[in-house]
């Protein structure tokens, strides 16, 4: 894809991960983010509660669980979350302590059994993964035939549309650094829903796509996901 970066080649993945963790904090993000950052935050929560629609006690997967900002909208379900990074499982287990199971893994190979839970969930994760199509594939698997699976990506185009027009106005400076978090080296590849589409061909089905905060104003996409059918053969 046009715009994909590579992380460097003489560490682990890992490694540099925790490194961009630590460089990009997310708790300070939700800290200090401007309020309509933080308004379309939760635009995007609201939509991905929506589009999962958990019931009580069903099984929750959530990967790339971050801080746990997102798994902490489904206290109703039986909440498993999983990252590649140790400091960020450790700020999950400080926000949500031992009501939820976690473990570190890697999104591209999740050590659970296919089928294994009702909701997968799996937001602002792709454009950090170095094979997303491997990583939609692992949700299929992870959710099973009848499972729902729910993701969200930045809209990148809009976003480096905003911060230009942003970036002529003096007094609205902060939004723009607080926007510019969007356009860094954690981001190996950028999204839109047209590289959504593409990533996803022949791997899963974007079932409902809710754009953030507005339909005309998708700053992000929320996506309801199904495991693609197989093709009807001739």
């Amino acid at each position: 894809m046009n715009g994909d970066t590579s992380p460097p080649t003489e560490r682990s993945f890992a490694d540099w991960n925790e490194e961009m963790v630590q460089r990009y904090d997310i708790d300070r993000y939700y800290r200090e983010a401007h309020p309509l950052v933080r308004w379309v935050e939760r635009r995007r929560l609201w939509a991905l509660r929506r589009l999962a629609a958990p019931r009580a006690g069903e099984r929750l997967l959530e990967v790339g669980v971050g801080g746990g900002h997102v798994l902490q909208q489904f206290p109703a379900q039986r909440r498993v979350g999983i990252d590649l990074s140790t400091s960020m499982l450790a700020r999950t287990r400080g926000r949500l302590g031992r009501a939820v199971a976690l473990a570190r893994a890697d999104a591209e190979q999740v050590p659970f059994r296919t089928g294994a839970f009702d909701v997968v969930v799996c937001t602002e994760v792709l454009e950090h993964t170095r094979a997303p199509a491997q990583v939609l594939r692992e949700l299929a698997r992870l959710a099973g035939p009848g499972g729902r699976i729910v993701i969200s990506i930045p809209n990148e185009v809009i976003i480096d549309r905003i911060k230009h027009q942003l970036s002529r106005i003096p007094g609205l400076r902060r939004w723009l650094k607080t926007l510019a978090a969007e356009d860094n080296e954690w981001h190996l590849h950028r999204f839109d829903l047209r590289t959504l589409r593409q990533v996803a061909a022949g791997e899963v089905e974007l079932a409902a796509v809710r754009g953030i905060p507005f339909r005309w104003l998708p700053v992000r996409y929320a996506v309801l996901v199904r495991a693609a059918q197989p093709s009807p053969q001739r």
